[in-house]
């Protein structure tokens, strides 16, 4: 008799707490409770729990509309949605970057890269962004082959190689608000060998480079990467090399 009174009172606790009624918690401040999309405290009206997913970075998804950051993105009626990747995705043949729809993309030829690169046949990007908009700041030959190397994202500096050339690519800041994408081929190295060392420093398998040149006069088999990121050899430092890159900071 009193085990059953107990498991009554156990019910009723429950019952009471909402047990079973706990608040779903999606990620990046995407939650569902008592039949309710929220962001943060606030709730999305018109979102579908039954169907509400995230899909990448504050972005959110069911059957009728996509949010990013608590946000109904304007204008998308889903149809044919597919999602690409994290952060990347397509709906009604366009393509697009969290918010932001890339334009001009190709569709069949576009491949997500990572989190926050992709290509196609006619350019990289990074976002939204094509990095090669203008011949005149550097262009990838074949972005459709393009490729990131191991270790090739470092902050602002990328390196990356296509069917017929590797790329030494610089996030420049032209002024406090807008950057620029600066690609260099980097001429005769090996692109089945090349290996990143830093943000400063690759190699292939006959010489070091320096932001994408030979380094002139390297002692090749004694070079060697310091832990503050400077380069070395049995003869010299090359820490002039980064101290002239940071100089201006």
């Amino acid at each position: 008799m009193k085990k059953n009174i107990l498991k009554i009172l156990l019910f009723l606790v429950l019952e009471n707490v909402g047990f079973g009624d706990a608040a779903q918690i999606l990620g990046d401040y995407y939650s569902i409770d008592k039949g309710k999309v929220y962001y943060g405290n606030e709730i999305l009206e018109g979102a579908n729990p039954k169907t509400a997913e995230l899909i990448g970075f504050s972005l959110l998804k069911d059957d009728k509309n996509i949010y990013y950051m608590g946000e109904k993105i304007k204008d998308i009626k889903i149809k044919n949605f597919e999602k690409l990747g994290q952060n990347y995705w397509k709906n009604e043949n366009k393509i697009y970057y969290r918010d932001k729809k890339i334009e001009n993309a190709d569709i069949m030829s576009f491949k997500v890269l990572n989190e926050d690169y992709a290509k196609d046949k006619n350019h990289v990007y990074s976002g939204n962004e094509a990095i090669d908009p203008s011949p005149l700041l550097g262009k990838i030959k074949n972005p459709e082959t393009f490729e990131f190397l191991p270790n090739g994202i470092i902050y602002a500096t990328l390196y990356g190689k296509d069917k017929y050339n590797v790329y030494y690519i610089n996030n420049t800041m032209s002024n406090c608000f807008d950057s620029y994408y600066f690609i260099y081929e980097v001429k005769g190295i090996n692109r089945d060998k090349v290996e990143v060392l830093n943000k400063w420093f690759i190699k292939d398998d006959k010489n070091i480079y320096f932001e994408g040149k030979i380094l002139e006069g390297v002692d090749y088999n004694t070079f060697e990467v310091l832990p503050n990121g400077d380069g070395k050899d049995k003869n010299r430092s090359y820490e002039y090399l980064t101290k002239d890159e940071l100089k201006w900071f």
